[in-house]
Parts: structure tokens; sequence; C-alpha cells
């Protein structure tokens, strides 16, 4: 489980900085409303905000409070899940800005 947080934990950055370039520039639309609002009001609050849940997913793995429940599992597998298929999707998009 704690590669699992870990592995979200970097999609979880990658999407910070990637989707803060496409907004920044225009090429793309956050589609989260909530993340949403957030770029809006700050763009700088919106990446502190990615980057905190991503120190809060390790913090559990450095204070060795990892979850373990099948509830939880699931809900960070399909997390896992949507961040790569998201992290595909941020990869297409700038292949065809760039090339």
């Amino acid at each position: 489980m704690t590669r699992l947080f870990v592995y979200l934990a970097i999609l979880n950055l990658l999407d910070a900085s990637v989707t803060w370039f496409g907004l920044k520039h225009a090429f793309i639309s956050e589609l989260n409303p909530l993340m949403q609002v957030v770029y809006q009001v700050n763009p700088t609050l919106f990446v502190l905000t990615k980057a905190a849940l991503s120190v809060f997913l390790l913090l559990f793995i450095v204070l060795k409070k990892v979850p373990r429940s099948s509830l939880l599992k699931g809900v960070i597998i399909f997390a896992s899940v949507s961040y790569t298929a998201i992290v595909f999707m941020h990869g297409f998009w700038l292949v065809h800005i760039f090339l």
C-alpha cells in the first residue's frame, strides 16, 4: 500500500505542474470544479494545494500510519488509475502542442 501512496503522490505532483503549465498558457481547462476555483483565486495556491496533498500522502508513510482497509485500498487504486489516465492525456496534448 505504501507504494500506491508514493505513486499517487508523484502522479499528483506531475499533474499539478503540467496542469498549471497548461492553464497558464490556455492550452487546457481545469475540469475539477474545486481546483478550477482554487486556480482562479491564485495559481500559486493551486500548486501549493496539490503539493500539500502529495505531502500528506507521504506523511502517512513517514509516520508509519498507512491505513490498511480494503475500502481505502480500492479508493487509492481507483485514484491511481484515474491519475495515470490523466497523465497520459496530458502527455498527448503536450506532444501535439510541441510537435
